[in-house]
């Protein structure tokens, strides 16, 4: 097995980097539409208003800094991918002793948790917030286990590693605010390790390791705020990234009692019939582990954190979206690969081949490998030459997204304005600017919180605070976005041309050049 795994592990890394050809998705264009404002020094929700918290603009503000082009999307998913495995090793090692569980757990997330097995070849769950939540998670869980000792280990408490921990979870938190119940995992998951070494010193014994933890996720929010304040943006903060996200999560719910329905049956629906093997064998390694509980404390360890990527992904909202998952991938890898080395270490060779039988069967009838197969090949059939680029992108099309129809819009925004010409894309399509390199006329650069009437009345927001920004950076051309919201029952162009104040503007100073199924097109009129 010592020479197995890292060849299996290679080869699953390998697997994926043919997806470094795919076009980046949409909620990417805006990731990086801010991060390059941020490059050019403006300030994001005040210069460029996106409902994300700020971590997801910085970070694709230093990944187009690196290589600014589609495909450090793909890239940065593998390198996360491959952090991930590497910390399952060392965590699987440290929570259980041996190599077994860690290597099991970082095969099976290199290999079921590949983006390629969803829709559009995973194009739209590449380097997400989530991505890098679940980096983060890991990265916590393992300075814990290594900042508390074992009963066995005759070591003092590491400050340093816990303080660490508290950080990533505080960048975690910057990535999206659900995921603060990481924190809240992290502190239980010390206070348990402590009570496992026999600690009689009850709130003294705990009450470090959680206040260290504490002062750590501190650091990076208190760095934020002191930057939104300086900025003189921390009402835009708030409003982005709190008022209208709670608005975007209540959506989804009735109340409360609908937030709970949900938090107690995704997992299973998502086990069952979302086609997820990662969440059918993590859902059994989570149970067995709870069931053995019993007879070792530790195994809550990996339910604790279970249970906070759930309650995660539940505050986010009720939509379903893939990208929502997968933050807990590698938290259900490793409680799958504990329990897994559990089990195997406790049944005789008979058993164990029907045990490793059902469950592969149970992944291979779950698991849609042909569909990742078959994306994986023609990605590489495109890298190697064998696919012509209209093809390959032809490819990655939806009700509401169309890579051959972007990459013609950002040619052509490219190609008839000058670099200091403003231009504005009302739609969901945020990479146009990117890759066109022309800045919005508005800090609304996409449509939906225009669309649904977020802070309507508010000076600077809805489609008042919209024209002003337009009326006064006369924008060179305006791309209204066709079947872009099928959700909000009404998409971008037919809100705008049919909006009392926003239509007629439109038609007064610019005329319509093209259109095509997914983009109108309007020029400003000569002398306008």
């Amino acid at each position: 097995m010592k020479r197995l795994f890292p060849i299996l592990f290679l080869a699953l890394v390998l697997v994926r980097v043919p997806s470094v050809v795919q076009p980046a998705g949409s909620d990417q264009g805006l990731y990086a539409y801010v991060g390059q404002a941020i490059a050019r020094g403006e300030v994001p929700y005040r210069d460029a208003w996106d409902q994300k918290p700020p971590a997801v603009h910085f970070t694709y503000a230093l990944m187009y800094a690196v290589w600014p082009d589609d495909s450090i999307v793909a890239v940065a998913d593998i390198v996360a991918a491959v952090g991930v495995a590497l910390l399952l090793v060392a965590l699987g090692r440290r929570l259980s002793g041996g190599r077994g569980p860690g290597e099991a757990a970082a095969l099976l997330f290199l290999l079921l948790a590949n983006p390629s097995f969803l829709r559009l070849s995973g194009m739209y769950v590449r380097a997400q917030c989530e991505t890098f939540i679940g980096l983060l998670a890991v990265a916590a869980l393992l300075l814990i286990a290594d900042g508390v000792p074992r009963p066995s280990e005759y070591r003092r408490l590491r400050p340093l590693w816990l303080f660490a921990a508290g950080v990533l979870l505080g960048l975690a938190f910057l990535f999206k605010y659900n995921a603060g119940a990481y924190f809240a995992a992290a502190g239980a998951t010390a206070v348990l390790l402590v009570f496992a070494r026999g600690d009689r010193r009850g709130l003294v014994a705990w009450a470090a390791p959680v206040a260290l933890l504490a002062a750590g996720f501190v650091v990076p929010i208190g760095l934020a705020f002191l930057y939104f304040l300086r900025a003189g943006a921390l009402g835009d903060l708030y409003q982005a990234t709190i008022a209208y996200n709670l608005k975007y999560s209540s959506e989804t719910y009735g109340g409360r009692l609908g937030l709970l329905g949900y938090l107690v049956t995704f997992p299973v629906r998502h086990a069952l019939w979302e086609n997820d093997s990662l969440w059918l064998l993590g859902g059994l390694g989570t149970a067995a582990l709870l069931v053995m509980a019993g007879r070792d404390r530790l195994r809550l360890v990996m339910p604790i954190w279970v249970a906070a990527a759930c309650l995660s992904i539940a505050i986010n909202g009720g939509r379903g979206l893939p990208q929502y998952f997968i933050q807990a991938s590698p938290l259900l890898a490793l409680a799958a690969g504990l329990a897994g080395a559990l089990a195997w270490n406790a049944f005789a060779r008979v058993p164990r081949v029907v045990l490793v039988a059902a469950l592969v069967f149970a992944v291979v009838r779950v698991s849609p490998f042909d569909k990742a197969i078959d994306n994986t090949r023609f990605d590489l059939r495109y890298l190697r030459g064998g696919v012509s680029a209209p093809a390959y992108l032809a490819r990655f099309a939806s009700d509401r997204y169309s890579a051959v129809a972007l990459r013609d819009l950002a040619a052509f925004l490219k190609s008839t304005t000058r670099p200091d010409e403003r231009v504005f894309v009302f739609g969901f399509s945020g990479m146009a600017y990117v890759r066109a390199g022309r800045q919005s006329a508005s800090r609304f650069f996409w449509s939906r919180p225009i669309l649904v009437g977020f802070n309507e009345g508010v000076p600077g927001y809805g489609a008042a605070g919209l024209l002003d920004d337009l009326s006064a950076r006369h924008p060179a051309v305006v791309v209204l976005q066709q079947h872009d919201w099928p959700a909000e029952g009404i998409d971008s162009a037919t809100y705008f041309t049919r909006h009392p104040r926003l239509g007629p503007w439109l038609q007064a100073r610019y005329e319509l050049t093209s259109r095509n199924d997914t983009y109108q097109i309007w020029r400003r009129r000569a002398g306008v």
